[in-house]
This record gives C-alpha cells, sequence and structure tokens, in this order.
C-alpha cells in the first residue's frame, strides 16, 4: 500500500509560515481520493480512525502508529520468510530434477 503513496519534494525554501492546519486539510483530502481509489483499504482505515480515537494526545497516537507499523512490518517479514522457505525448496532451474 506504501508505493501508492506521491509524496511531493519542496524543492524549494520559502519564507511563508507552515499551516499545520492547511497541511492537515491537505493529507485528509489526499487520503479521502486514495479510499475513493481503493475503497478495499477502508475497513482497515477505519480501525486505524478508531485505535487512533482513543489514544489521547499526539505524542501517544504518533506512538500508537508506530506500533501499528512496526506490527505490520513484522507480519510483512513473517509472509517473506514464508516465501523465501518456499522458493528455497523448489528445485533449481535446469538441474534435471523435476
Amino acid at each position: 500500500m506504501a508505493h501508492l503513496i506521491h509524496l511531493k519534494k519542496n524543492q524549494c525554501r520559502t519564507t511563508e509560515a507552515w499551516d499545520p492546519d492547511q497541511k492537515l486539510a491537505e493529507a485528509l483530502e489526499q487520503r479521502a481520493r486514495f479510499l475513493d481509489q481503493y475503497p478495499q483499504y477502508q475497513p482497515f482505515q477505519n480501525e486505524i480512525d478508531t485505535i487512533l480515537d482513543k489514544a489521547g494526545s499526539p505524542e501517544n497516537r504518533m506512538t500508537v502508529l508506530a506500533l501499528l507499523i512496526e506490527a505490520k512490518l513484522i507480519e510483512l517479514n513473517t509472509e517473506l520468510k514464508h516465501l523465501n522457505r518456499i522458493l528455497l525448496s523448489m528445485p533449481a532451474e535446469g538441474s534435471g530434477v523435476s
């Protein structure tokens, strides 16, 4: 899913003030567009929203997000190890073993 997120690089530094409310609005709009394009991720987003609603402070919310990301990375690592075992158990191409 991360490969579907498009980040804009800020090529030039400006002196204008950073507006967190504007950045939040932009991020929410981007999330809405993403979920419109990929509605199968809406239940996952609802789960994240429910968890974050209970987190309290912004610091707690960031901690919860870090834990959620870490859990998904562990899950992906487990799947990668499983796929690797499958690939290693396959006979090498051209070895004459069928």
